[in-house]
């Protein structure tokens, strides 16, 4: 004989006082579940709640109509529990959590199985009712005892209510559906439950299923057995479709916990989208201070410069530039500087303020570019070891362009890199590339040598830097690259720097159908008469 109860992976005198009063007789069973520990006929399976939905998932394979009850030790387990429950398929509607030393946990248990004993007969009346017994000539009698059982033995609420909306019968379920007995129904209008609350909401029903003699549902409101609000899904169809005048069955299913989980979700996800526009505020404030406000004039160059961030722009990106004149120095000197910090987060932006103002100050010191280059490396490197104890390990890429007014018109050009892609020049009669400068990466290695490049910008040329997100973007298993990146400035040589920033951003941001999936920054320098 197979027990009424089975107890998995769990001992202890919590089950006993919780069966004590059920009146029904428990196996112990221990992990994992053997075959043939649960039947069909099983009623209900005590386990602990770190046992989890796999197990409860088990066990509705084979007793669908089982109670499985969890038992937690506190209510962050018993919470974590029933987010896993919701989200997992095959577990059946007769899954609880109780906590351990919850007072109220007898009642419940007893209510639960009670209501399996009430499921599993009510699939075997189903199951011994011949199927067209009317058509073979089963007796009335015979055919009406069938009929009663099941409206005795349903599990859910069935209320008979007549063309006038008054309830002449209701069955057992009726108590844990509405906390009423089913006599105390009787004779009550089918609205009138729902006293308190919109009393035409189930009125409607009644009208719209006995106008047109389809079934109707809708789920209502109504004060629950506990006082509080309960949501109950309404069901309501004909008795007769060809005898309207006989009124309806009206089936009740208590959907509460559904319903405040789909409203406890969407209160969470409009908290979370609103932290979310919060956080990406902020993001976008920190990204902002970590560019300049806005680029300088300068006599005979003209500058242009973009960025745009990775996805929502909710987390901080390490893409920089800067445009700045170096203090104390006689006539126009000024510096250009496009970097890249490895990773986002605040961690990416610290490094990334590090870097930008060391280039200011070795800028102030010296007018090398190679040393400029080597001084942000020391600094890094100190930082990069601070970071490593912290689990942080990031490095910096930059290319550095010194200019200044040449006499004879246009501009005077020295560039480096430290692992940076190298400026691209472009020339006003559509020639495009790479100024010759290249660097190890900044931030890793102690020592290293950067060579530079020395060049002169005719009136009309251009030179663009730019982050990898111009052409490391992805389309698929497609990327921009750089032959696309040289084609765009070919076509769009001798045009205003401005116009050629906004193309090469325009084009980039359109291969990836307006999602950036990485930070893009384009720093454009154009060399114009003198004004």
């Amino acid at each position: 004989m197979v027990a009424d109860v089975v107890v998995v992976g769990i001992v202890r005198p919590t089950v006993t006082r919780l069966l004590r009063n059920a009146g029904v007789t428990a196996d112990w069973a221990s992990m994992p579940l053997r075959d043939g520990t649960v039947s069909p006929r099983t009623l209900a399976v005590f386990t602990h709640a770190e046992h989890g939905a796999v197990l409860a998932q088990a066990v509705h394979a084979v007793a669908p109509d089982a109670a499985v009850v969890f038992l937690a030790d506190d209510d962050a387990q018993r919470a974590d529990l029933e987010s896993s429950l919701m989200i997992t398929p095959g577990i059946g509607r007769h899954t609880l959590c109780l906590r351990a030393d919850d007072d109220g946990g007898e009642a419940v248990v007893a209510d639960e199985i009670d209501a399996a004993r009430r499921r599993i007969t009510h699939r075997a009346t189903l199951a011994a009712l011949p199927v067209g017994a009317a058509k073979d000539g089963m007796p009335s009698e015979r055919l009406s005892d069938y009929l009663a059982h099941l409206f005795d033995h349903a599990p859910v609420c069935i209320l008979v209510v007549d063309a006038g909306g008054v309830i002449r019968a209701a069955n057992p379920s009726c108590v844990q559906t509405l906390g009423w007995q089913p006599q105390h129904t009787l004779g009550m209008t089918f609205a009138a439950m729902f006293g308190g609350h919109d009393q035409s909401i189930p009125a409607d029903l009644l009208t719209d299923c006995l106008t047109s003699g389809d079934a109707a549902t809708e789920t209502i409101a109504r004060t629950g057995p506990d006082g509080g609000v309960q949501h109950v899904e309404a069901t309501v169809t004909p008795i007769n479709p060809k005898r309207l005048d006989l009124g309806v069955f009206v089936m009740l299913r208590d959907e509460t916990a559904r319903v405040r989980t789909i409203k406890a979700t969407e209160r969470a996800l409009q908290a979370a989208e609103q932290s979310a526009l919060k956080y990406a505020g902020l993001a976008w404030t920190l990204q902002e201070s970590l560019l300049p406000p806005e680029l300088p004039h300068v006599e005979g160059a003209e500058i242009a410069a973009r960025f745009h961030p990775a996805g929502d722009g909710s987390e901080i990106g390490g893409d920089f530039y800067d445009v700045f004149q170096v203090p104390g120095v006689e006539g126009e000197e000024w510096y250009a500087v496009m970097g890249d910090v490895c990773g986002k987060g605040a961690g990416a932006a610290r490094l990334t303020a590090l870097t930008r103002y060391s280039l200011r100050g070795t800028a102030a010191r010296t007018r090398s570019i190679e040393r400029n280059l080597a001084d942000l490396n020391a600094t890094l490197c100190r930082q990069y070891e601070q970071d490593h104890e912290r689990g942080e390990n990031r490095f910096v890429t930059a290319t550095m362009l010194r200019f200044t007014t040449h006499p004879d018109g246009g501009l005077h050009v020295h560039a480096g890199s430290g692992g940076h892609a190298p400026p691209l020049i472009v020339s006003a009669d559509g020639t495009v590339e790479p100024i010759p400068c290249r660097g190890p990466l900044l931030g890793v290695f102690d020592t290293g040598a950067w060579s530079t490049a020395t060049l002169r910008l005719e009136p009309g040329d251009l030179v663009v830097a730019y982050t990898d997100g111009v052409t490391e973007a992805q389309r698929g298993d497609e990327h921009f690259g750089d032959d696309r990146l040289v084609e765009l400035l070919r076509r769009n040589a001798g045009r205003p720097a401005d116009d050629v920033a906004s193309a090469i951003e325009d084009a980039v941001l359109r291969f990836q159908s307006g999602n950036a999936r990485d930070d893009i920054a384009i720093l454009v320098l154009q060399a114009t008469n003198h004004t």
